[in-house]
Protein backbone atom coordinates (compact mmCIF):
# COMPACT_ATOMS: atom_id res chain seq x y z
CA UNK A 1 0.00 0.00 0.00
CA UNK A 2 1.09 3.42 -0.22
CA UNK A 3 1.62 5.98 2.24
CA UNK A 4 -0.94 8.72 2.79
CA UNK A 5 -0.68 12.03 2.51
CA UNK A 6 -2.88 14.46 3.44
CA UNK A 7 -3.29 18.03 2.22
CA UNK A 8 -4.83 20.98 3.93
CA UNK A 9 -6.29 23.89 1.18
CA UNK A 10 -7.37 23.23 -2.17
CA UNK A 11 -6.24 26.11 -3.97
CA UNK A 12 -3.49 26.22 -7.25
CA UNK A 13 -0.18 25.41 -4.91
CA UNK A 14 -2.53 22.51 -2.97
CA UNK A 15 -3.65 21.32 -5.91
CA UNK A 16 -0.11 21.27 -7.72
CA UNK A 17 1.04 19.79 -4.46
CA UNK A 18 -1.68 16.86 -4.78
CA UNK A 19 -0.44 16.46 -8.50
CA UNK A 20 3.13 16.33 -7.75
CA UNK A 21 2.59 13.53 -4.85
CA UNK A 22 0.24 11.62 -6.29
CA UNK A 23 2.57 8.83 -7.90
CA UNK A 24 4.00 7.96 -4.79
CA UNK A 25 1.24 8.85 -2.38
CA UNK A 26 -2.44 8.12 -1.71
CA UNK A 27 -3.28 11.49 -1.75
CA UNK A 28 -6.42 13.15 -0.12
CA UNK A 29 -6.72 16.99 -0.69
CA UNK A 30 -9.20 18.86 1.80
CA UNK A 31 -10.83 21.81 0.69
CA UNK A 32 -13.61 24.05 3.16
CA UNK A 33 -14.99 25.57 0.24
CA UNK A 34 -17.51 24.04 -2.41
CA UNK A 35 -15.08 24.94 -5.21
CA UNK A 36 -11.38 24.64 -5.46
CA UNK A 37 -9.14 27.97 -5.97
CA UNK A 38 -12.44 30.09 -4.44
CA UNK A 39 -10.12 32.16 -2.61
CA UNK A 40 -6.82 33.52 -3.15
CA UNK A 41 -5.94 31.27 -6.36
CA UNK A 42 -8.95 33.41 -8.54
CA UNK A 43 -8.85 36.49 -6.91
CA UNK A 44 -5.87 37.96 -7.84
CA UNK A 45 -4.90 39.63 -11.41
CA UNK A 46 -4.56 36.95 -13.04
CA UNK A 47 -0.90 37.36 -13.86
CA UNK A 48 1.78 35.50 -14.94
CA UNK A 49 4.82 36.85 -13.34
CA UNK A 50 8.61 36.83 -14.12
CA UNK A 51 10.15 37.14 -11.10
CA UNK A 52 11.61 41.24 -11.73
CA UNK A 53 10.54 42.29 -8.06
CA UNK A 54 12.07 40.11 -5.58
CA UNK A 55 15.64 39.96 -3.82
CA UNK A 56 17.95 37.91 -6.01
CA UNK A 57 18.13 34.14 -3.68
CA UNK A 58 15.17 34.52 -2.36
CA UNK A 59 12.54 31.71 -2.82
CA UNK A 60 10.08 34.30 -4.57
CA UNK A 61 12.57 35.07 -6.99
CA UNK A 62 13.52 31.11 -7.59
CA UNK A 63 10.41 30.12 -7.67
CA UNK A 64 8.90 32.99 -9.79
CA UNK A 65 11.14 32.15 -13.02
CA UNK A 66 11.34 28.48 -12.64
CA UNK A 67 7.28 28.23 -11.99
CA UNK A 68 6.52 30.69 -15.00
CA UNK A 69 8.49 28.26 -17.47
CA UNK A 70 6.74 25.21 -15.93
CA UNK A 71 3.13 27.06 -15.67
CA UNK A 72 3.75 28.11 -19.63
CA UNK A 73 4.44 24.06 -20.27
CA UNK A 74 1.76 23.50 -18.18
CA UNK A 75 -1.17 25.53 -20.15
CA UNK A 76 0.20 24.54 -23.59
CA UNK A 77 -0.19 20.64 -22.55
CA UNK A 78 -3.61 21.28 -21.17
CA UNK A 79 -5.13 23.77 -23.40
CA UNK A 80 -5.09 26.08 -20.61
CA UNK A 81 -6.13 29.91 -21.76
CA UNK A 82 -3.09 31.82 -21.15
CA UNK A 83 -1.79 34.93 -23.30
CA UNK A 84 1.60 35.82 -23.44
CA UNK A 85 1.17 39.50 -23.40
CA UNK A 86 4.56 41.01 -21.84
CA UNK A 87 4.05 43.78 -19.33
CA UNK A 88 5.24 47.10 -19.36
CA UNK A 89 6.49 49.11 -15.85
CA UNK A 90 6.31 52.64 -16.06
CA UNK A 91 8.46 55.73 -14.17
CA UNK A 92 5.55 58.36 -14.61
CA UNK A 93 8.35 61.20 -13.83
CA UNK A 94 11.98 61.37 -13.90
CA UNK A 95 12.29 61.26 -10.11
CA UNK A 96 10.64 57.32 -10.56
CA UNK A 97 14.12 56.34 -12.99
CA UNK A 98 16.57 55.62 -10.93
CA UNK A 99 14.13 53.00 -9.05
CA UNK A 100 12.84 51.51 -12.50
CA UNK A 101 16.11 51.28 -13.62
CA UNK A 102 17.07 48.96 -10.14
CA UNK A 103 14.40 46.95 -11.08
CA UNK A 104 15.34 46.14 -14.43
CA UNK A 105 18.64 45.04 -12.88
CA UNK A 106 17.09 43.22 -10.12
CA UNK A 107 15.27 41.18 -13.12
CA UNK A 108 18.51 40.45 -14.94
CA UNK A 109 20.10 39.04 -11.61
CA UNK A 110 17.03 36.61 -11.12
CA UNK A 111 17.30 35.30 -14.63
CA UNK A 112 14.46 36.88 -15.73
CA UNK A 113 14.76 36.84 -19.61
CA UNK A 114 13.01 38.79 -22.58
CA UNK A 115 13.43 41.95 -20.33
CA UNK A 116 13.73 45.45 -22.35
CA UNK A 117 14.55 49.19 -22.36
CA UNK A 118 11.16 50.49 -24.50
CA UNK A 119 11.14 53.27 -27.03
CA UNK A 120 9.02 56.05 -25.14
CA UNK A 121 8.31 57.27 -28.91
CA UNK A 122 6.82 53.72 -29.74
CA UNK A 123 5.07 53.40 -26.31
CA UNK A 124 3.43 56.98 -26.31
CA UNK A 125 2.08 56.25 -29.74
CA UNK A 126 0.69 52.71 -28.55
CA UNK A 127 -0.65 54.21 -25.45
CA UNK A 128 -1.35 57.72 -25.99
CA UNK A 129 -3.48 58.11 -22.74
CA UNK A 130 -0.98 56.78 -20.40
CA UNK A 131 1.45 59.18 -18.73
CA UNK A 132 5.27 57.62 -18.57
CA UNK A 133 8.33 59.38 -18.57
CA UNK A 134 9.87 56.00 -19.02
CA UNK A 135 9.49 52.51 -19.35
CA UNK A 136 10.70 48.88 -19.19
CA UNK A 137 9.04 45.84 -21.09
CA UNK A 138 9.07 41.90 -19.64
CA UNK A 139 8.60 39.88 -22.48
CA UNK A 140 7.96 36.84 -20.40
CA UNK A 141 4.72 37.85 -17.93
CA UNK A 142 1.22 37.13 -18.90
CA UNK A 143 -2.47 37.23 -18.53
CA UNK A 144 -3.97 33.64 -17.22
CA UNK A 145 -7.65 32.31 -16.77
CA UNK A 146 -7.81 31.73 -12.88
CA UNK A 147 -10.78 29.95 -13.20
CA UNK A 148 -10.30 27.59 -16.27
CA UNK A 149 -6.68 26.89 -14.75
CA UNK A 150 -8.29 25.93 -11.51
CA UNK A 151 -10.99 23.82 -13.69
CA UNK A 152 -7.88 22.04 -15.09
CA UNK A 153 -6.58 21.20 -11.92
CA UNK A 154 -9.49 19.78 -10.53
CA UNK A 155 -10.21 17.60 -13.75
CA UNK A 156 -6.22 16.34 -13.52
CA UNK A 157 -6.74 15.70 -9.85
CA UNK A 158 -9.28 13.14 -10.59
CA UNK A 159 -7.70 11.49 -13.69
CA UNK A 160 -4.79 10.83 -10.94
CA UNK A 161 -6.66 9.37 -8.32
CA UNK A 162 -6.58 12.56 -5.91
CA UNK A 163 -9.36 12.17 -2.95
CA UNK A 164 -10.76 15.96 -2.85
CA UNK A 165 -12.62 15.73 -0.06
CA UNK A 166 -14.73 19.22 -0.72
CA UNK A 167 -16.62 20.98 1.38
CA UNK A 168 -14.68 19.90 4.01
CA UNK A 169 -13.20 21.98 6.86
CA UNK A 170 -9.92 21.32 8.34
CA UNK A 171 -9.96 22.10 12.32
CA UNK A 172 -6.41 21.12 13.29
CA UNK A 173 -3.55 19.33 12.66
CA UNK A 174 -2.76 16.77 15.85
CA UNK A 175 0.29 14.69 16.78
CA UNK A 176 0.14 11.28 14.37
CA UNK A 177 0.23 13.14 12.16
CA UNK A 178 -3.99 13.42 11.77
CA UNK A 179 -6.21 15.94 10.32
CA UNK A 180 -8.69 16.75 12.35
CA UNK A 181 -11.96 17.65 10.13
CA UNK A 182 -15.88 18.01 10.30
CA UNK A 183 -16.44 15.22 8.31
CA UNK A 184 -13.35 13.40 11.06
CA UNK A 185 -10.10 12.54 11.52
CA UNK A 186 -7.83 11.72 8.56
CA UNK A 187 -4.64 9.31 9.73
CA UNK A 188 -1.46 10.55 7.38
CA UNK A 189 2.38 9.92 6.75
CA UNK A 190 2.60 12.96 5.90
CA UNK A 191 0.55 15.98 6.18
CA UNK A 192 1.17 19.16 4.28
CA UNK A 193 -0.49 22.34 5.06
CA UNK A 194 -1.12 24.64 1.70
CA UNK A 195 -4.43 26.56 3.78
CA UNK A 196 -3.66 30.11 2.46
CA UNK A 197 -5.49 32.47 4.81
CA UNK A 198 -5.61 30.07 7.71
CA UNK A 199 -2.37 28.65 7.42
CA UNK A 200 -1.50 30.24 10.60
CA UNK A 201 -4.32 28.62 12.36
CA UNK A 202 -3.00 25.14 11.29
CA UNK A 203 -0.01 25.81 12.13
CA UNK A 204 -0.59 26.68 15.83
CA UNK A 205 -2.89 23.56 16.04
CA UNK A 206 0.13 21.69 15.15
CA UNK A 207 2.59 23.93 18.00
CA UNK A 208 3.98 26.20 15.76
CA UNK A 209 2.86 29.52 17.24
CA UNK A 210 4.90 33.07 15.81
CA UNK A 211 3.39 32.86 12.57
CA UNK A 212 -0.06 34.96 11.93
CA UNK A 213 -1.57 36.11 8.70
CA UNK A 214 -3.31 39.32 8.67
CA UNK A 215 -4.53 39.88 5.03
CA UNK A 216 -4.30 42.68 3.11
CA UNK A 217 -6.92 43.06 1.59
CA UNK A 218 -7.38 44.36 -2.09
CA UNK A 219 -10.46 45.43 -4.45
CA UNK A 220 -10.66 45.44 -8.58
CA UNK A 221 -12.62 47.80 -10.53
CA UNK A 222 -13.50 47.22 -14.17
CA UNK A 223 -13.94 49.14 -17.29
CA UNK A 224 -14.66 48.88 -20.73
CA UNK A 225 -13.40 52.72 -21.45
CA UNK A 226 -10.56 51.68 -23.27
CA UNK A 227 -8.84 49.22 -25.19
CA UNK A 228 -6.01 47.39 -23.29
CA UNK A 229 -3.81 44.13 -24.85
CA UNK A 230 -0.31 44.43 -22.30
CA UNK A 231 -0.78 44.86 -18.47
CA UNK A 232 0.93 48.35 -17.30
CA UNK A 233 2.25 48.51 -14.20
CA UNK A 234 3.56 51.56 -12.48
CA UNK A 235 6.60 51.24 -9.43
CA UNK A 236 6.06 49.05 -6.88
CA UNK A 237 3.85 50.76 -3.56
CA UNK A 238 6.53 50.60 -0.62
CA UNK A 239 3.95 51.41 2.24
CA UNK A 240 2.52 48.17 1.74
CA UNK A 241 5.31 46.10 -0.53
CA UNK A 242 3.16 45.31 -3.14
CA UNK A 243 3.23 46.23 -6.92
CA UNK A 244 0.90 48.91 -6.94
CA UNK A 245 -2.58 49.53 -8.50
CA UNK A 246 -2.19 47.94 -12.16
CA UNK A 247 -4.01 48.00 -15.43
CA UNK A 248 -4.48 44.21 -16.54
CA UNK A 249 -6.21 43.44 -19.80
CA UNK A 250 -8.66 40.51 -19.13
CA UNK A 251 -10.17 37.59 -21.38
CA UNK A 252 -12.73 39.99 -22.77
CA UNK A 253 -12.93 44.01 -23.16
CA UNK A 254 -12.99 44.63 -19.78
CA UNK A 255 -9.92 45.43 -18.45
CA UNK A 256 -8.82 45.61 -14.53
CA UNK A 257 -8.09 48.37 -12.36
CA UNK A 258 -6.37 47.41 -8.94
CA UNK A 259 -6.01 45.84 -6.36
CA UNK A 260 -6.48 48.65 -3.66
CA UNK A 261 -4.82 47.79 -0.31
CA UNK A 262 -6.09 47.94 3.13
CA UNK A 263 -5.28 45.41 5.98
CA UNK A 264 -8.25 43.73 6.64
CA UNK A 265 -9.17 41.46 10.28
CA UNK A 266 -11.51 39.12 8.25
CA UNK A 267 -10.27 36.80 5.94
CA UNK A 268 -13.09 35.94 4.55
CA UNK A 269 -14.32 39.77 3.62
CA UNK A 270 -14.91 39.44 0.12
CA UNK A 271 -17.06 43.00 -0.13
CA UNK A 272 -15.96 45.77 -2.31
CA UNK A 273 -14.83 48.82 0.25
CA UNK A 274 -12.36 50.69 -1.46
CA UNK A 275 -14.25 54.51 -2.74
CA UNK A 276 -14.05 54.88 -6.37
CA UNK A 277 -12.43 58.17 -5.41
CA UNK A 278 -9.55 56.23 -4.13
CA UNK A 279 -8.71 54.45 -7.64
CA UNK A 280 -9.51 57.94 -9.15
CA UNK A 281 -6.96 59.94 -7.00
CA UNK A 282 -5.03 56.86 -7.27
CA UNK A 283 -5.07 57.13 -11.19
CA UNK A 284 -4.67 60.64 -11.70
CA UNK A 285 -0.85 60.39 -12.27
CA UNK A 286 -1.03 57.73 -14.46
CA UNK A 287 -3.39 58.71 -17.38
CA UNK A 288 -3.60 61.54 -18.91
CA UNK A 289 -5.54 64.63 -17.94
CA UNK A 290 -7.73 65.18 -20.46
CA UNK A 291 -8.35 61.41 -20.79
CA UNK A 292 -9.15 60.44 -16.71
CA UNK A 293 -12.45 61.47 -17.21
CA UNK A 294 -13.61 59.50 -19.59
CA UNK A 295 -13.11 56.35 -17.55
CA UNK A 296 -15.97 54.86 -16.17
CA UNK A 297 -15.21 52.68 -13.25
CA UNK A 298 -17.40 49.54 -11.91
CA UNK A 299 -16.97 46.99 -9.07
CA UNK A 300 -15.03 43.97 -10.11
CA UNK A 301 -14.13 41.70 -7.16
CA UNK A 302 -12.33 41.70 -4.34
CA UNK A 303 -9.59 39.53 -2.68
CA UNK A 304 -7.48 38.98 -0.01
CA UNK A 305 -3.72 38.39 0.09
CA UNK A 306 -2.34 35.49 2.76
CA UNK A 307 0.31 38.34 4.01
CA UNK A 308 2.23 36.58 6.74
CA UNK A 309 4.40 37.59 10.17
CA UNK A 310 6.75 36.30 12.51
CA UNK A 311 6.55 37.23 15.59
CA UNK A 312 5.24 40.76 14.46
CA UNK A 313 7.71 41.18 11.82
CA UNK A 314 6.74 40.81 8.01
CA UNK A 315 7.69 37.84 6.28
CA UNK A 316 9.23 38.97 3.06
CA UNK A 317 9.44 35.58 1.76
CA UNK A 318 7.70 32.44 1.13
CA UNK A 319 8.13 30.40 4.38
CA UNK A 320 8.15 26.71 4.12
CA UNK A 321 9.26 24.76 7.24
CA UNK A 322 8.73 21.48 8.75
CA UNK A 323 7.06 21.33 12.51
CA UNK A 324 6.66 18.88 13.62
CA UNK A 325 8.10 15.50 11.57
CA UNK A 326 5.86 15.10 8.69
CA UNK A 327 4.01 18.09 9.27
CA UNK A 328 5.08 20.71 6.57
CA UNK A 329 3.76 24.31 6.59
CA UNK A 330 3.26 26.93 3.53
CA UNK A 331 3.20 30.23 5.22
CA UNK A 332 2.21 33.43 3.49
CA UNK A 333 2.10 32.22 -0.13
CA UNK A 334 0.69 35.45 -1.29
CA UNK A 335 2.22 36.84 -5.19
CA UNK A 336 4.12 35.64 -6.94
CA UNK A 337 2.25 32.29 -5.30
CA UNK A 338 0.31 31.60 -8.64
CA UNK A 339 2.88 31.76 -11.03
CA UNK A 340 5.11 29.83 -8.47
CA UNK A 341 2.60 27.22 -7.50
CA UNK A 342 4.42 24.30 -9.53
CA UNK A 343 7.87 24.91 -8.73
CA UNK A 344 6.63 25.07 -5.36
CA UNK A 345 4.74 21.99 -5.51
CA UNK A 346 8.17 20.15 -6.97
CA UNK A 347 10.20 22.05 -3.94
CA UNK A 348 8.14 20.20 -1.25
CA UNK A 349 7.67 16.98 -2.71
CA UNK A 350 11.33 16.85 -3.30
CA UNK A 351 11.47 17.13 0.54
CA UNK A 352 9.24 14.44 1.09
CA UNK A 353 11.14 11.38 1.28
Amino acid sequence: MKPVAGIIGGGVVGAHIALALAKRFSVYLIEKNLRLGQETSTRNSGVLHAGIYYPSESLKARFCVEGNALSREFFSKYAVPFKPTGKYIIARDETEEAELERLFENALRNGVPDMQHVSMKKFRNTFPFIQAHSAIFSGSTGIIDAADYMNTLAALLDRNDVEVLKPCAALGIASGPKIETDRGTLEADVVINAAGLYADEMAKSAGLFDYDIIPLKGDYLGTRSFALDVPIYPLPNHTHGTLGLHLTPTFSPEVLIGPSEALCSRKDDYTIRTPFEMFYASLKNTFAPSFLPKIELYEGYSGNRPRAYYKGKRCEDFTIIEHPSGVMHLIGIESPGLTSAPAIARHVASLIR
